[in-house]
Protein backbone atom coordinates (compact mmCIF):
# COMPACT_ATOMS: atom_id res chain seq x y z
CA UNK A 1 0.00 0.00 0.00
CA UNK A 2 2.66 2.47 1.16
CA UNK A 3 4.54 1.94 -2.49
CA UNK A 4 1.45 2.89 -4.27
CA UNK A 5 1.20 6.07 -2.42
CA UNK A 6 4.54 6.58 -3.46
CA UNK A 7 3.91 6.16 -7.12
CA UNK A 8 1.09 8.22 -7.06
CA UNK A 9 3.05 11.04 -4.98
CA UNK A 10 6.12 10.68 -7.09
CA UNK A 11 4.24 10.85 -10.30
CA UNK A 12 1.87 13.55 -9.20
CA UNK A 13 5.58 15.70 -8.57
CA UNK A 14 6.81 14.93 -11.67
CA UNK A 15 3.75 16.00 -13.68
CA UNK A 16 3.94 19.68 -11.17
CA UNK A 17 7.35 19.84 -12.03
CA UNK A 18 6.93 19.79 -15.97
CA UNK A 19 4.08 22.06 -16.28
CA UNK A 20 5.21 24.50 -13.97
CA UNK A 21 7.38 26.52 -16.43
CA UNK A 22 3.95 26.59 -18.69
CA UNK A 23 2.40 29.31 -15.80
CA UNK A 24 5.67 31.39 -15.72
CA UNK A 25 4.93 34.89 -16.87
CA UNK A 26 7.38 36.81 -18.70
CA UNK A 27 7.37 40.05 -20.61
CA UNK A 28 8.61 39.83 -24.14
CA UNK A 29 9.18 43.05 -26.61
CA UNK A 30 9.96 42.59 -30.33
CA UNK A 31 8.36 42.73 -33.87
CA UNK A 32 5.17 41.23 -34.97
CA UNK A 33 5.63 38.83 -37.70
CA UNK A 34 2.07 37.39 -38.20
CA UNK A 35 -1.36 37.95 -36.89
CA UNK A 36 -3.94 35.23 -37.39
CA UNK A 37 -7.09 37.45 -36.20
CA UNK A 38 -9.30 34.01 -36.98
CA UNK A 39 -7.19 31.72 -35.41
CA UNK A 40 -6.11 34.42 -32.47
CA UNK A 41 -2.43 33.97 -32.77
CA UNK A 42 0.30 35.79 -33.17
CA UNK A 43 4.66 35.74 -34.20
CA UNK A 44 6.67 38.02 -32.09
CA UNK A 45 10.36 37.69 -32.50
CA UNK A 46 10.13 34.05 -34.47
CA UNK A 47 7.68 32.79 -32.01
CA UNK A 48 4.01 31.99 -32.25
CA UNK A 49 1.54 32.56 -28.97
CA UNK A 50 -1.96 32.33 -28.92
CA UNK A 51 -3.50 35.67 -27.73
CA UNK A 52 -6.18 36.03 -25.05
CA UNK A 53 -9.30 37.75 -25.22
CA UNK A 54 -7.98 41.18 -23.76
CA UNK A 55 -4.96 41.01 -25.85
CA UNK A 56 -6.69 39.83 -29.10
CA UNK A 57 -8.76 43.43 -29.05
CA UNK A 58 -5.63 44.93 -29.33
CA UNK A 59 -5.53 46.28 -32.93
CA UNK A 60 -1.76 45.47 -33.99
CA UNK A 61 -0.16 45.10 -37.83
CA UNK A 62 3.07 43.28 -39.13
CA UNK A 63 5.82 45.10 -38.32
CA UNK A 64 4.53 46.86 -35.20
CA UNK A 65 6.68 47.17 -32.21
CA UNK A 66 4.79 45.38 -29.41
CA UNK A 67 5.49 44.47 -25.64
CA UNK A 68 3.84 41.98 -24.27
CA UNK A 69 2.94 39.76 -20.95
CA UNK A 70 3.33 36.28 -21.79
CA UNK A 71 2.19 33.23 -19.79
CA UNK A 72 3.09 30.15 -21.10
CA UNK A 73 2.29 29.71 -24.85
CA UNK A 74 -0.03 32.52 -24.69
CA UNK A 75 -0.09 36.33 -24.96
CA UNK A 76 -2.52 37.80 -22.06
CA UNK A 77 -2.01 41.56 -22.25
CA UNK A 78 -0.23 43.36 -25.52
CA UNK A 79 0.71 46.93 -26.13
CA UNK A 80 1.55 48.91 -29.23
CA UNK A 81 4.91 50.34 -28.73
CA UNK A 82 5.34 53.91 -30.30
Amino acid sequence: MTKKLLVVFLSLAVTVAISLPSFAKDTIAGKVEAVDRDENKITINGNEYLLSKKAAQVKVNIGDMVRATVEGNRVKELFLLQ
